[in-house]
């Protein structure tokens, strides 16, 4: 019985050890896997979609919280799936500054989402 598409992609089959075949990923491939399925999984609907998680704010002086949503070009409120991907690459071994890079995000936004504290300036 021959194909009836020719252009249809073969089916894929997944190994039955999946997650020793996952231990084997580079970092960077486990990141390109995770963005990749998260964007599948929200296209298909299978799952619910998460409502955006709000990166913990501290309490600044008004003058500087003014001025920073004037200015900052980043809103507070991320998507889930980012705040998770930035959670899954650093647990995965990488460094936030390597993480603020990948997502195009600043640093402290990043050290936010990770909980990790701010560095204070002297």
């Amino acid at each position: 019985m021959p194909d009836s598409d020719p252009f249809e992609h073969p089916r894929v089959t997944l190994p039955k050890n999946l997650s020793e075949t996952l231990k084997g990923l580079e970092d960077a491939e486990l990141v390109t896997l995770l963005r990749e399925v998260t964007t599948e999984v929200e296209r298909r609907g299978v799952m619910k979609p998460v409502n955006t998680v709000t990166a913990p704010k501290t309490a600044p002086a008004a003058k500087y919280q003014a001025r920073q949503s004037k200015g900052s070009g980043v809103s507070s409120d991320l998507p889930a799936g980012k705040a998770n991907l930035i959670k899954a690459s650093h647990s995965a071994g990488m460094k936030p500054p390597a993480i603020a890079r990948m997502v195009r995000l600043s640093q402290s936004v990043v050290n936010q989402v990770l909980g990790l504290p701010t560095k204070s300036k002297k």
